[in-house]
Order: C-alpha cells, then structure tokens, then sequence
C-alpha cells in the first residue's frame, strides 16, 4: 500500500477525493524485480460512477501523468466522448486513446471500488511526434501499451 496506509485508509482517501473533484488520480511507482522492469503510470478512479471510461498513462512523471489525466478527465465530463483512436493534445502531450484489454491487471483501486470498469490508455508521441509502433525501434519498454492500437496498426 502507498506510504504505508491500509487498504481502508486508501479506499476512504479515493472516495473522498471523488467527492471534492469528481475522480482521483493513483499514481503507481516504477519498479524493478528479479523478472522485469515496471514502468510507472498513472489512473484515474471516479469516472465509473458517471458512466465514462477510467484513464490511464504509463511512463511519464505524477505530474505529468496528472496533467493529461486532467485535461482529458475534464474534457470527458463535459462531454467530449473519448473513443479508442482518439488524437488529442492533453497536458503538453499528442496522445492517442487504446482500449485497456485488461483493467483487473493495472487499475486496482478503480476495480477494488467499482469491479468491472472501463478504461482508456491516453499513449503519448515521442520529441519526433511518432507513436510507440510508429518508429523503427519498439518504445513500449517505457511505455508498455495496455491494449491494442486501432486496427493493430496505429491508424486512425
């Protein structure tokens, strides 16, 4: 658990936040273990109960990560329709929206409070504006994808 909280603690500190801003951010380190390398990321908790996909970002710093988390969050529940395939510029970043094939595995809090959930990975372009399949070199070891591009190929 973060900073040394129970799962108690951390659920009531989630709900209360979802009450002041409408969703909460969690915000997941980066780690090493004796198999792999865990790039952090970054989710939102909240968007569930308006009936919106929950967001996601790995491999960018908390505040960055919070940045594009925001805008595209604020942008949602004014309701701007968030679709896989999706280009937009959020928090200084040109992001593409996928699809999270698999929420239980990344996006625990918002599973632990809403069980089944919805969720959109916002995957940033790098300094040259091209997305991690785009280039001739893989880059998901910083950012691993959590689904698929649209249509497997990035194309809109």
């Amino acid at each position: 658990m973060c900073d040394g909280k129970s799962a108690a603690q951390m659920e009531r500190d989630l709900r209360r936040s979802i009450r002041k801003h409408g969703w909460a951010l969690q915000y997941v380190e980066s780690g090493i273990d004796e198999y792999d390398v865990y790039p952090a990321y970054c989710y939102s908790v909240g968007h569930t109960a308006k009936g919106l996909p929950e967001l996601v970002v790995t491999g960018r710093v908390a505040d960055q990560s919070a940045q594009v988390l925001n805008d595209l969050g604020s942008w949602q529940a004014s309701g701007l329709d968030l679709r896989p395939g999706d280009r937009h510029t959020a928090g200084g970043l040109d992001v593409y929206l996928v699809e999270v094939r698999e929420c239980e595995s990344w996006l625990l809090g918002a599973v632990a409070l809403f069980g089944r959930i919805h969720a959109l990975q916002a995957v940033w372009a790098d300094c040259r504006g091209l997305l991690p399949w785009e280039g001739a070199e893989d880059s998901t070891i910083v950012q691993p994808l959590l689904g698929p591009p649209r249509n497997g190929t990035g194309a809109p």
